[in-house]
């Protein structure tokens, strides 16, 4: 499979509103971390995208753009590699839950950062045993359930040493 710029570590891709997929052959194989605005053209390609093939990748942050009418739950089965370290979720403004057994996949996975996912009802049953670190912001649904020692999503989270929440 020939894929361009084999030796590219770092990918950040913005404000790009006509992007409909990634380059034919997959995103490059040593692609470390990867930032980037997802559209609904390029959302309806997800399948595509070849993220899970990225045995490089440790960090991920997509930002949702004009993405209203896109799937509520996130992510689709084997969407992402085992290897991520760093996940963050942004603007994603009908997210209503979390996939809790694709997210167990992700055993790497030591930080988690949601921001701007007003539908966000809960966090799944199970999270990865070596998530470290979490960060909730506008969020509201989400941030009343995680709220220290009396949300109903506490239980879920707080085994977790460093969790921050803010509006």
């Amino acid at each position: 499979m020939h894929t361009l710029l084999p030796s590219l570590e770092y990918l950040h891709i913005d404000s790009c509103p006509e992007l409909e997929s990634f380059p034919e052959g997959g995103l490059p194989p040593a692609l470390k971390l990867l930032d980037f605005g997802c559209n609904k053209k390029l959302y309806a390609s997800s399948k595509q995208w070849g993220l899970e093939r990225l045995n490089s990748l440790v960090a991920l942050s997509i930002i949702f753009e004009e993405c209203e009418d896109i799937v509520d739950s996130f992510p689709e089965e084997g969407l992402l590699p085992t290897t991520l370290a760093h996940l963050h979720l942004s603007n994603h403004l009908n997210l209503t839950m979390l996939d809790g057994k694709e997210l167990l996949h992700l055993k790497s996975l030591k930080c988690l950062i949601i921001s701007n996912c007003p539908k966000l009802k809960c966090f799944p049953e199970g999270l990865p045993t070596a998530l470290s670190r979490l960060e909730i912001a506008k969020c509201p649904l989400l941030e009343q359930r995680c709220e220290r020692e009396k949300g109903e999503d506490w239980p879920k989270i707080s085994h977790i040493p460093a969790i921050y929440i803010c509006d």
